[in-house]
């Protein structure tokens, strides 16, 4: 009789390498080109300027990071659950991406009905700086990737973030000060980060008047646009 074999272990995002690998910022951001286009010589994007405070701004700022550095610490003192622990929440498959400029003729695998023609895109959760405490797979930044297929057997693929009032203003700080919603808004350091936050706004640091969403949450085509959608 034939004994059993030993079951392999199926590898996915809870048991893999919980080491996070960001892309190295600032992200190459590509323009969309024609098939037929000549190669342009890559070049980096200038920095994001630095932002014109006063000195009562910077002195604040200064001591506001100082507080945020306190709390921060004073919470990885204790583990994070797995609902808020980013080596869990993005790692492996979940791990985050960097912007990717148009790739025309993708290599595929098979062929493609030549009855399929059009836009497949997708929204989703892709945070743009590496988590400082507790974060969660839904806080992360929106980032659409999109699949056009122009008949036949070719396709092409990009991928970039939605440009939202909270991307562009950590883009420029170069590091998260919006509060994440599921893994940072927890028991007495959720409310200070949240005092954190409205005491920056208060000395002009930040602006949260037009929105703190991160709009990850999906996509919908009205009135000739496409809208990405938040839910936090």
């Amino acid at each position: 009789m034939k004994k059993p074999t030993r079951r392999e272990r199926i590898h996915c995002a809870l048991n893999s390498p919980s080491v996070l690998t960001f892309p190295k910022q600032p992200f190459q951001t590509g323009v969309i080109t024609r098939k037929d286009a000549p190669p342009k010589k890559k070049t980096h994007p200038p920095a994001p300027p630095e932002p014109q405070w006063n000195i009562i701004q910077k002195a604040a700022a200064k001591a506001l990071d100082v507080v945020e550095a306190a709390l921060v610490s004073n919470e990885l003192q204790h583990p994070l659950p797995k609902t808020a622990d980013p080596r869990v929440q993005i790692a492996g498959n979940f791990a985050p991406v960097a912007e990717q400029s148009v790739k025309h003729e993708l290599t595929v695998t098979g062929n493609i009905p030549e009855c399929i023609k059009g836009v497949y895109v997708r929204n989703g959760a892709n945070p743009l700086h590496e988590p400082v405490a507790g974060h969660h797979l839904f806080d992360g930044d929106g980032m659409i990737h999109a699949v056009t297929i122009d008949g036949g057997n070719s396709a092409s693929y990009a991928c970039r973030f939605t440009e939202t009032q909270r991307l562009t203003q950590e883009r420029q700080l170069g590091h998260p000060v919006f509060p994440k919603a599921i893994g940072e808004l927890h028991g007495h350091s959720g409310i200070g980060r949240l005092l954190l936050f409205y005491a920056r706004g208060l000395f002009g640091l930040v602006d949260h008047s037009q929105g703190t969403g991160v709009a990850n949450a999906g996509l919908v085509y009205f009135n000739q646009r496409l809208l990405a959608m938040s839910e936090d």
